[in-house]
């Protein structure tokens, strides 16, 4: 919960100050990105899907990916930002200008679904692993050992 408490802060921080900065005002943002503090790889790939359809939501904007972990953000039909989720790390390579608007949306995805991914995420792993546990048929024994006729 700290995690979150502290993205949301680095949101309101970031939509505070969002009238009077550009993209140089991001830099540290841009160099180090956001430590989303996923548990690996399946969940880096779960966190940016659930991201890309948020952005597909949005008026505008477009997203798509290759490889379930590296997100093109499209604002009008223009690339404007790519997004990397790698090792629990959410990374920003802004293509142009306006990729401001693109950074700003996944900030807010962040600031409002960071938790709740986390928890789908878990549900959805746990009933895997709980759903192959019931599929998997008892072992049984094999009654054909010697001591089966020492009653005789």
């Amino acid at each position: 919960m700290e995690g979150a408490l502290n993205l949301h802060a680095l949101f309101q921080f970031f939509l505070k100050r969002s009238l009077t900065m550009g993209l140089d005002k991001f830099s540290d943002m841009l160099k180090f990105g956001i430590n989303l503090k996923l548990s690996g790889s399946d969940e880096d790939k779960y966190y940016a899907q659930r991201l890309r359809f948020y952005i597909m939501e949005m008026d505008g904007f477009d997203c798509e990916t290759e490889n379930d972990m590296d997100l093109k953000i499209y604002l009008l039909g223009e690339n404007i930002l790519n997004v990397n989720i790698y090792d629990s790390v959410l990374t920003f390579d802004p293509e142009t200008e306006e990729s401001y608007d693109g950074i700003m949306a996944v900030l807010s995805f962040v600031s409002e679904y960071h938790d709740i991914v986390q928890e789908d995420f878990k549900k959805s792993s746990n009933f895997i692993e709980e759903d192959l546990v019931r599929k998997t048929p008892p072992v049984e024994e094999d009654s054909s050992d010697d001591d089966d006729f020492e009653w005789i």
